[in-house]
This record gives C-alpha cells, structure tokens and sequence, in this order.
C-alpha cells in the first residue's frame, strides 16, 4: 500500500493537484466500516451472488458519500463561505 499510495501522490503533483494522505475523519470512518463490512461478509469462507450484490451496493454508497463530500467542500470553498475574514 505504501508504494501505491505514494505513486499516486506523484502522481497528483506531476498533473498539479494536490494529494496528500491526510485523511479527514468522514475519510477514516469510511475506510474503517467498509473493512468491517468485508470482513463479515468473508468470514464464513464462501460467497454466494446476494453478499456479492451487498458489497457493490456499498461500494456505490461509499463512492457517492465521497463525491458528495467533496462535491461540497469544494462548493463551500469557491462561493466564499469558509473565507478567512480578518
């Protein structure tokens, strides 16, 4: 993981956007609960075509809370609301 990451952080400086692995906390309570949820969905060893369907539906949540969380950081940062006013 740490080569892969750290590719990627390359990589995002090479195209001139930032990447950093500072991880917010919506970041880490996602990572967090999609490890458990993998985990108990592999515990008994087989799968079956439910668990399978399960798993990207929660991949889709997951992808969508991001995007919707960065989709609104970014909407807060450029209208000028989280302006620093002296």
């Amino acid at each position: 993981m740490f080569v892969v990451h750290s590719i990627c952080v390359v990589v995002g400086w090479i195209m001139g956007r930032p990447l950093d692995l500072n991880f917010q906390l919506f970041e880490t309570t996602t990572l967090i609960m999609t490890v458990l949820v993998v985990a108990f969905m592999l515990q008994d060893g087989t799968s079956n075509y439910f668990e399978g369907v399960i798993l990207v539906f929660c991949y889709l949540i997951v992808a969508a809370n991001l995007f919707s969380s960065t989709l609104f950081m970014e909407l807060t940062f450029v209208s000028g609301f989280a302006e620093d006013k002296p």
